[in-house]
């Protein structure tokens, strides 16, 4: 019982205690837990983009909720988010966006590979969420950005490069 009232605390930072996962159900629990471990792991090595705690926990409830337990199965055997099972792209995406600002993981990202505080928030700021997501969609499923996302991300890119500091 005191696992799951840890869990439930744990989420209601984040305002999404029902995407947490499990509810009374304990195999829910343990599963939120695997892939929150799972998603440590991944987010908090030396590629620069570092998730708290809470973000952590908040992306493992959403992707267990969002994901059939056949995926969640094959995602706790390769242990990695990195490169997720087809069909599980989106579920994740969702996820990152529910639980994080993007931007601001962006900002992060660079600054931790040497770009300035100015540059960084320059450059992620020239980018509206739905093209962040248009970005990360084409990267996680391969498939190319519609036209007019492509054009605005060109748009976005060219804008970028001409105003921020690089």
């Amino acid at each position: 019982m005191g696992k799951r009232l840890a869990v439930i605390l744990g989420c209601l930072p984040a305002l999404f205690v029902s995407a947490c996962g499990g509810g009374t159900d304990s195999a829910g629990d343990a599963r939120v837990d695997e892939i929150a471990a799972i998603l440590a792991e991944d987010y908090n090595e030396d590629d620069g983009l570092v998730l708290t705690d809470d973000q952590i926990r908040c992306l493992a409830g959403e992707v267990v909720a969002g994901l059939d337990d056949d995926v969640i199965d094959e995602v706790i055997a390769e242990k990695t988010l990195d490169d997720p099972p087809p069909g599980a792209e989106l579920v994740v995406l969702d996820s990152l966006f529910s639980c994080a600002s993007v931007t601001q993981l962006m900002t992060d990202s660079m600054v931790a590979d040497g770009a300035t505080q100015a540059e960084a928030e320059c450059f992620a700021d020239g980018f509206d969420e739905n093209l962040i997501r248009a970005m990360l969609t084409s990267e996680l499923t391969g498939e190319d950005p519609s036209p007019e996302d492509e054009a605005a991300l060109t748009a976005a890119a060219i804008e970028v490069m001409t105003t921020c500091d690089s």
